[in-house]
């Protein structure tokens, strides 16, 4: 079983000389907050799959879009590794890819999106359809669910080989 630090545990331990300035409250909190954004994404695949107009789709995948982009907002300023680069190099350049990811993350979410709304405008052919974007959304959410996996298994890492703590 895995133990989250505390504050104090964070400032007595040896988190600081190994580069990691985790802010573990902020940290934990955002990822057990992750459940809404978990349950909007099996809810959207549910709507998909059942079959819903292209402008409901539009407006799901939209506000969607809002919580991934709040979220990733929140790992960025609170809960990321940012001495880590000087200190652990090889931890600072797995934050690195997996902060780049977020980017990638949000970029693939805004191209759906916007397929979407060809469908719904009429702008595209007629080879592109719900269905398709149903698929698409489902790669997105496979590929977000191993991004969120990598991510703990990082700070998991850092807090039990690093740190010690843990079992």
């Amino acid at each position: 079983m895995s133990v989250w630090l505390t504050e104090k545990e964070f400032r007595q331990g040896a988190a600081q000389a190994n580069g990691i300035t985790i802010n573990v409250a902020f940290l934990r909190e955002i990822k057990e907050d992750h459940l809404p954004v978990r349950e909007q994404t099996a809810r959207i695949q549910g709507l998909l799959q059942q079959g819903i107009t292209p402008r409901e789709a539009v407006e799901l995948l939209s506000d969607y879009r809002d919580a991934i982009e709040t979220y990733f907002a929140l790992e960025k300023c609170f809960g990321y590794f940012k001495n880590a680069r000087v200190n652990n190099p090889l931890i600072g350049n797995r934050a690195d890819e997996l902060q780049e990811e977020h980017e990638k993350l949000f970029h693939d979410l805004n191209e759906l999106i916007e397929l979407t709304n060809q469908i719904l405008y009429r702008e595209c052919g007629p080879d592109l359809s719900l269905a398709e974007i149903s698929d698409l959304f489902e790669s997105f959410a496979r590929r977000f669910e191993v991004h969120e996996h990598n991510e703990m298994e990082l700070m998991m890492r850092l807090c039990n080989e690093e740190i010690g703590v843990g079992d």
